[in-house]
């Protein structure tokens, strides 16, 4: 059962009236205020738990100069891709590759075609791992992020080696040797595998020195977020704080009027 905020009378049924029977307060207005000052702060102490978030993703995408060119040494080796990867009927690159891949040859079991195989499978997880990077690139400034990035770009790299080592074994093989005559590893394969290499130390190093962030400030009922926060885990009490807003709230809007006759004087002159 309802009862009334006031003097804690039960409320029945009957009681449809907006005043309560016992004291007459409106139960629609009783501390309405005091309603929307909490929602408020609600509201701004979510957005102040936010934004952190939001402004470490901005910086490990395009904050400084280090996190774009992370970007950069992330995509190059896509670009590899297209030189090529191989030298077996001509020079084959990431598109022509996979018409070698026929099933009844994958059934025959060939050593030399099973490793070329292999090796397709790890450069297709390695180019996967590239969009998995950019994607979660975003949280590499969060709780886990460095491990996680150092992971992600660890595997990425490892797929590619991969790739590399089972085509350089692949085109070695007397079976491959005598189906294509004399095959052998394109120098995209290598650039690929270094370019891979080279995004995963500069990540490294990133992991290391770190990137800066530039966090935005946020105000909770005119309170620095740091300043109400630490007034909250000091256990002060919510009047306490409210005293505090009010001076915060006063000094803002004395500023606000301050800024408005500057712009009209600037405006007039």
């Amino acid at each position: 059962m309802a009862t009334c905020p006031h003097c804690g009378r039960v409320l029945r049924i009957t009681d449809w009236k907006p005043e309560c029977p016992d004291c007459g307060v409106n139960l629609n207005y009783y501390k309405a205020n005091d309603r929307l000052l909490d929602e408020s702060e609600k509201v701004e102490i979510e957005h102040a738990k936010f934004q952190p978030k939001v402004d470490r993703a901005k910086a490990a995408y395009a904050g400084s100069w280090k996190a774009i060119l992370r970007i950069v040494f992330t995509l190059l080796p896509v670009g590899a891709l297209f030189l090529p990867l191989a030298n077996l009927m001509g020079k084959e690159n990431v598109i022509d590759v996979y018409r070698y891949l026929t099933v009844d040859e994958i059934k025959a079991g060939v050593p030399g075609v099973n490793a070329f195989h292999a090796a397709v499978l790890l450069l297709l997880a390695s180019v996967a791992m590239i969009l998995i990077c950019l994607i979660f690139v975003v949280m590499s400034l969060g709780k886990h992020g460095k491990v996680r990035t150092a992971l992600l770009y660890g595997v990425m790299l490892a797929a590619a080696l991969g790739a590399l080592i089972a085509l350089t074994v692949a085109v070695g093989t007397p079976e491959f040797v005598g189906r294509y005559g004399d095959p052998s590893v394109g120098i995209g394969a290598y650039i690929y595998a270094a370019l891979q290499a080279l995004s995963f130390v500069w990540n490294l190093l990133l992991v290391k020195s770190g990137i800066p962030v530039k966090y935005t400030q946020c105000l909770i009922g005119g309170l620095p977020s740091e300043e109400y926060f630490g007034y909250v885990n000091g256990g002060w009490s919510k009047e306490d704080i409210r005293r505090k807003m009010l001076v915060a709230l006063a000094k803002l809007q004395i500023e606000a009027e301050a800024g408005a006759e500057t712009g009209c004087e600037e405006v007039r002159a």
